[in-house]
């Protein structure tokens, strides 16, 4: 197979994995609570993880007890944070609006790289951040602009989003010196430890689990293997390859990979839905730069 389609296929892969993940626990909803429906997901994605490691067996970059203060708070944000909220939120807004919502996450990275990592903001930019937005309020508003009443659920997954978006520009700001791998796998670690304790200590995780059907722990398995660790190493090894800024247009498919399942399952989009998706992605297109205005002809000549 050609290399770049390898690198490509195994990007829209991890969309796939990633995109299928809100249908995967919108069904969960009811069946076991946030704290340990996370829980159960990442204890397998740690062991994939920590099994793959012992594998491979290569000799690491060596961390020092200074980076504690780095990964414990951001593999608490990251991982125990941002899966609580994700979570709580599948259980009381649709896995179409959660995506969307999900999918404002690299336009807030940059929002939040402008203030930390001082990172400028082009008009165009600007131009879709807006679309984006706007697009996201049609989605949790249902249409109606005119009320602010935001669902809880659609709530959840703004924090959700702020979460991940934080983790993400924050890894870039304070554990830059981490390898990507070593720097996943550890705050992985932490965030797991952390669903753990508090899944067993505020929803008594075991009886749940006990009693939870052999469907639940087989989508908890698949969002551990497929949405957790095969999705985050296929998008790594994309952006190794072909550069973030090319693997980023990607991103956008994660919500339509959640339609495509909704439609599969015989879920139809409502009007309002289907006008933030397109919003959405034109926002995003346009924050990228892949829609562009026509030139001037002055402008072409330049």
């Amino acid at each position: 197979m050609n290399a770049l389609v390898s690198i490509w296929s195994m990007i829209i892969l991890s969309t796939l994995f990633w995109g299928s993940n809100f249908n995967a626990a919108h069904a969960l909803a009811g069946e076991l609570p946030a704290l340990t429906s996370a829980a159960e997901r990442f204890v397998l994605a740690s062991v994939v993880f920590l099994a793959v490691r012992l594998w491979r067996g290569r000799a690491e970059s060596v961390l020092h007890a200074r980076d504690a203060g780095v990964l414990v708070p951001l593999g608490l944000l990251g991982v125990f944070g941002f899966n609580y909220a994700f979570f709580e939120a599948m259980t009381s807004t649709s896995a179409l609006n959660a995506a969307l919502i999900m999918a404002l996450s690299p336009l807030v990275s940059v929002l939040l790289s402008a203030r930390m990592l001082k990172t400028p903001i082009g008009a165009v930019q600007w131009v879709g951040i807006g679309l984006a937005f706007a697009g996201v309020c049609l989605v949790i508003t249902g249409g109606h602009l005119g009320q602010l009443h935001v669902a809880t659920g659609d709530a959840w997954m703004l924090v959700a989003c702020l979460a991940w978006s934080f983790y993400s520009v924050a890894s870039k700001r304070y554990a830059a010196h981490i390898p990507p791998m070593q720097f996943a796998r550890w705050t992985v670690l932490v965030g797991t430890l952390a669903l753990v304790v508090a899944a067993a200590w505020l929803e008594a995780s075991g009886p749940a689990l006990a009693h939870a059907s052999l469907g639940a722990h087989a989508i908890l398995a698949y969002m551990g293997v497929c949405g957790g660790y095969l999705a985050y190493v296929f998008w790594l090894r994309g952006v190794q390859a072909i550069g973030p800024d090319k693997a980023a247009i990607a991103f956008n498919l994660v919500p339509v990979f959640t339609l495509l399942v909704n439609l599969l399952l015989g879920q139809i989009p409502d009007a309002s839905q289907v006008a933030g998706m397109v919003a959405v992605l034109a926002g995003v297109l346009v924050f990228n730069r892949w829609l562009r205005w026509p030139a001037t002809p002055r402008q072409r000549a330049v």
